[in-house]
């Protein structure tokens, strides 16, 4: 008997255990986490990757994350400043990769340096891609669950913020007036303000690299010694997204993160301001649905993003993409008139409004940027021809440096030169590394010098803590990830608590034997109580014990070990009793 109530003791206790660690991470589980909208167990101490919260977990399918641009300014954070770039056209064709395929391309069409869309523009769209996510429209309908959503179960969606990356070759311009970089380009502060994400695609930290290394700096890219687009810094973003209540609603079941980023619409490649267009000329559905156009229904300037990991040129985890639509989408900027922006107002907000996935989706705060020479470490190099220090890239590569030069042939990739900050390009590890060194040089430089050559005033990058602090978790605005936190629990108990299921099972195992062993022993025992203390045993009383101790134990290891119960515990049940009867003859 005292066997049996220590089983009995400990199954109760294991099961209290488990069902409060269980109860824990269900409340802290977090689908929005610094490193990609990732459970938090599994995320990298990166305080990288985007947290948009609630438009969500943890940084592309294709478009790039820069944009060329000329600059005649002092470069910020560099022990050189830069040579003037005396170029006056701006280069928006940045190559559209495929997901599963290395990042080549050619060019699209020159955007006059006038257009400070330009500076930020950083995408491209390459008619021969293969982006099942803006491009296939087949795909944006099977990934809709097509449910209807009644009012009464509409919310406002709660905003979230997050940490944004654009690699580019302008450098911000400081507005001292209003306190904030905008761009470098138009003459009103309106129109600089607005330039900055107007209709743009960015990135995660790890989206931002994985641009670079894939398409920008291989020897093959470089034209005249300049990388591709001119890329010069890294710039990052705080933004404030909530998303349209019709978007989220009919993207309700749409979990596949290639496709769809946590609470956000399908990713679209932005080119020039405008949409990435068909080859035919038309806009893909997901395009369509931010104004209604062509049939599709319409859901507002949704924030779209997707994860892309497994680039074999550079394979950076927690890789995620973002499009940010606004005005007159299916327009370039060129083309963009006052009347078009007033009847497709965009999901960017007016400076001081906050999003409400209604008056609009998405706000934004330049922080910093850092040049990406002295991140690479150019500028810590000597130019052996003139004994100082390189003032940037294009000087290192007159005087014959390369910074990175790799060969892919298939799937397998061969490092053939380069700076050390890029090796091993092929190793998702080293590339989470990299993620970390530019995080960190970002923190350093804010500390040393937080003032920029123009006057402007760098932020540091929020903590993951306190990113985690402004993110609701991800089911608050989309009902469908209630069942997935769920999912996520379980998945997270089965890696984590493994060993103190097979305890459990054990324990369970043991008290199973000891009860055989027990009832085997019940005669002669009964034999023994009887001739001592002339005490009559019954079998109805062992059977009684049985029911009260085993197999409620029985039933609570089946429901922490496995949720549709353990067949050979049912099983064990009703044998058990009879065993006991044969063995134990009433006296």
């Amino acid at each position: 008997m005292k066997v049996l109530s220590l089983g009995l003791v400990l199954c109760a206790a294991l099961a209290v255990t488990t069902e409060l660690s269980t109860s824990v991470e269900a409340s802290s589980l977090n689908c929005k986490t610094p490193a990609g909208f990732v459970d938090s167990d599994d995320s990298s101490d990166t305080p990288s990757a985007t947290t948009v919260a609630p438009t969500s977990s943890t940084g592309s399918k294709g478009s790039s994350i820069s944009s060329a641009g000329s600059d005649g300014t002092a470069a910020q954070g560099s022990t050189n400043t830069a040579d003037d770039d005396s170029t006056t056209t701006q280069n928006d064709g940045v190559e559209q990769d495929d997901v599963t395929s290395s990042s080549t391309s050619d060019d699209s069409e020159d955007v006059a340096a006038s257009k400070g869309e330009g500076a930020q523009s950083a995408v491209d769209g390459n008619d021969d891609q293969t982006n099942s996510a803006s491009n296939d429209e087949d795909d944006t309908t099977t990934q809709n669950d097509g449910s209807d959503v009644s009012d009464g179960d509409e919310a406002t969606p709660t905003k979230g913020d997050g940490n944004d990356v654009r690699v580019q070759g302008d450098m911000p311009e400081w507005n001292a007036d209003n306190q904030r970089f905008v761009s470098s380009y138009y003459d009103t502060f309106d129109d600089k303000y607005r330039a900055v994400v107007d209709t743009v695609n960015m990135a995660a930290v790890e989206g931002a690299l994985k641009y670079v290394q894939a398409e920008c700096i291989n020897a093959s890219a470089v034209t005249d010694c300049e990388r591709k687009n001119n890329i010069k810094y890294v710039v990052f973003y705080q933004t404030t997204i909530a998303q349209p209540v019709a978007a989220m609603d009919y993207y309700a079941n749409a979990t596949d993160q290639y496709d769809f980023a946590i609470e956000h619409c399908p990713f679209m490649a932005m080119d020039g301001g405008q949409c990435d267009p068909n080859p035919d000329g038309s806009f893909p559905d997901i395009c369509n649905q931010y104004i209604g156009a062509d049939g599709q229904p319409d859901l507002g300037f949704c924030v779209g993003g997707t994860l892309q990991d497994n680039e074999d040129i550079a394979p950076y985890p927690h890789n995620y993409w973002f499009s940010f639509p606004n005005s007159c989408p299916q327009e370039l900027w060129d083309d963009k008139t006052d009347t078009c922006r007033e009847e497709y107002a965009g999901g960017m907000c007016a400076l001081g409004v906050e999003p409400d996935g209604v008056t609009c989706s998405f706000s934004y705060e330049i922080l910093g940027y850092i040049l990406l020479d002295d991140v690479v470490g150019i500028t810590s190099l000597i130019n052996p021809l003139t004994l100082t220090y390189y003032a940037d890239y294009k000087e290192f590569c007159e005087a014959g440096g390369i910074e990175f030069a790799v060969d892919l042939l298939g799937n397998i990739l061969s490092w053939l030169a380069g700076l050390p900050f890029w090796a091993n390009p092929g190793d998702s590890d080293a590339n989470a590394e990299r993620v970390e060194k530019l995080v960190s040089a970002y923190d350093a430089l804010v500390v040393k010098t937080p003032t920029t050559s123009d006057g402007g005033t760098m932020k540091a990058l929020p903590t993951i803590e306190a990113l985690q602090a402004l993110n609701p978790p991800c089911y608050e605005n989309k009902k469908s990830y209630g069942s997935l936190v769920i999912q996520k629990v379980e998945s997270k108990f089965i890696r984590r608590d493994s060993r103190q299921k097979w305890f459990m099972l054990a324990i369970l195992s043991v008290l199973s034997a000891l009860n055989q062993g027990i009832c085997f022993s019940y005669a002669p025992i009964a034999s023994i109580v009887e001739e001592r203390w002339e005490q009559r045993i019954h079998s109805t009383e062992l059977i009684t014990v049985y029911f009260i101790t085993y197999i409620p134990c029985s039933f609570v290891g089946s429901w922490i070990m496995d949720k549709k119960g353990l067949r050979f515990g049912a099983v064990l049940g009703p044998i058990q009793p009879i065993v006991l009867e044969l063995g134990v003859p009433d006296q």
